[in-house]
């Protein structure tokens, strides 16, 4: 058994129940508490154990599909031929995402489509908020007429190391003809996961992939549902007693 399996067997007897007819179970191998056939106390845990942990592997199915298609979409890479596949993106890249496709990895963005160096982008993936955001390019890099021309620039981009914080950002782009550094903040930047809402495409290089983009720093490990209805009868069923027949 694995250990990601061990770990889910161990999580169904956080429910009391579950952990209380275990017990029973096992109190009848021993013979002088054996008030009757073994599999009658087996039979109906494997059963019910059996049903959560299905629900349980069903739910990670699907997210490690949904795992796999995000990662096995493609974008166009400046100064590449072909389009490559979102996992085999680097962080110093230039990627061109399009009007109404999701942002790969964390972006900086340096040229718009339109030419206005303004886009919107929509969040709700990310934050849940439906308003759109509007990021804009920096003039140094707006300006350039062509993208194959960003990638001789030279430019260089600091940035802060990895956080959670999807409402901040401070990095620097120095560029080296003429020498100017200018002051990057969370206008200029695109999360992973949020989607182009304006625009025909953006130009952005490559800040932040897998687990160090925002996304990722936010997301927390699954786990094994359990609602508060369940929390609160697990709660009451260790503290109630059973109750004694009135004497006659």
């Amino acid at each position: 058994m694995s250990i990601i399996s061990q770990h889910i067997l161990t999580l169904q007897f956080k429910s009391f129940f579950n952990l209380y007819f275990l017990l029973v179970a096992l109190s009848q191998a021993i013979p002088a508490l054996r008030i009757g056939f073994l599999s009658a106390y087996i039979v109906p845990l494997v059963f019910v154990l059996a049903i959560t942990m299905g629900r349980e592997a069903l739910d990670d199915i699907a997210r490690r599909r949904r795992d796999a298609e995000a990662n096995s979409e493609y974008y166009q890479l400046v100064g590449h031929a072909k389009p490559v596949r979102s996992r085999d993106i680097n962080v110093g890249d230039l990627v061109k995402v399009y009007k109404d496709q999701r942002v790969p990895v964390d972006l900086m963005l340096l040229k718009t489509g339109d030419g206005t160096g303004e886009a919107f982008i929509k969040t709700d993936q990310l934050d849940g908020e439906t308003d759109w955001k509007l990021r804009t390019a920096l003039g140094a890099t707006q300006d350039v007429p062509d993208d194959e021309l960003l990638m001789k620039m030279g430019f260089c981009l600091t940035a802060e190391p990895p956080m959670k914080d999807i409402h901040k950002f401070t990095g620097k782009l120095a560029v080296p003809d003429p020498p100017q550094e200018y002051g990057v903040s969370i206008d200029n930047m695109m999360w992973a996961n949020t989607v182009l809402a304006s625009g025909p495409y953006i130009t952005g290089v490559v800040v932040y992939t897998g687990v160090q983009t925002r996304q990722a720093q936010n997301t927390s490990k699954p786990r094994v549902k359990f609602g508060l209805l369940e929390e609160e009868i697990n709660n009451l069923s260790k503290v109630s007693s059973p109750s004694r027949p009135l004497a006659n």
